[in-house]
């Protein structure tokens, strides 16, 4: 009976470890947070952003990108390669992260908005500088390049950042015009 005791224990810690490993894709997915009203196509997303823009309605333009929580949430621990587990990142180090993006998205948005607002556009071309790239947690599609006709028919050419695909949705991961 001695014997098989430690049989059985490395049994059941190598059952365990199994086990565990097994479950940790589902339980990772089921704590990864969803965005919040994100466009349920990049054409739907896009349209939005051209609307917000024309408009240079800032509140608009703001809700078509991740907030706080999301970048927080989704963004930083899902930026690492399929199948590895989430980045852990301290707090001083994400918020600081969050302060970067989130005022340079306020300040491009506010240049689009004063160099693309109060016209009216269509959609010519719809390019990505970066194409494609599979993350843990959501894929990025960017950089976005549009270019636009003008209710005059000149062409603009308009830049802005990439594009978080979580579960079908979409939003903005920040806008970055120089890249």
């Amino acid at each position: 009976m001695y014997r098989v005791a430690p049989a059985v224990l490395t049994f059941l810690i190598v059952w365990g470890v199994q086990t565990c490993r097994a479950a940790e894709p589902a339980a990772l997915a089921a704590a990864k947070p969803e965005l919040t009203h994100g466009a349920t196509s990049i054409d739907q997303l896009l349209d939005a952003f051209l609307a917000a823009v024309q408009a240079s309605d800032e509140q608009a333009l703001t809700q078509l990108r991740v907030d706080h929580r999301e970048y927080r949430d989704i963004i930083i621990p899902g930026t690492v390669k399929p199948g590895q587990p989430p980045r852990n990142v301290p707090d001083e180090t994400a918020e600081f992260f969050w302060s970067m993006i989130n005022q340079k998205s306020l300040d491009v948005g506010y240049a689009l908005m004063k160099n693309f607002g109060g016209h009216k556009y269509t959609r010519k071309e719809v390019s990505y500088t970066k194409g494609t790239r599979e993350f843990g947690w959501y894929k990025a599609h960017g950089d976005v390049r549009l270019e636009l006709v003008d209710e005059q028919g000149a062409v603009r050419e308009l830049h802005t950042g990439a594009i978080a695909e979580v579960d079908g949705h979409y939003k903005f991961i920040g806008f970055n015009s120089n890249n």
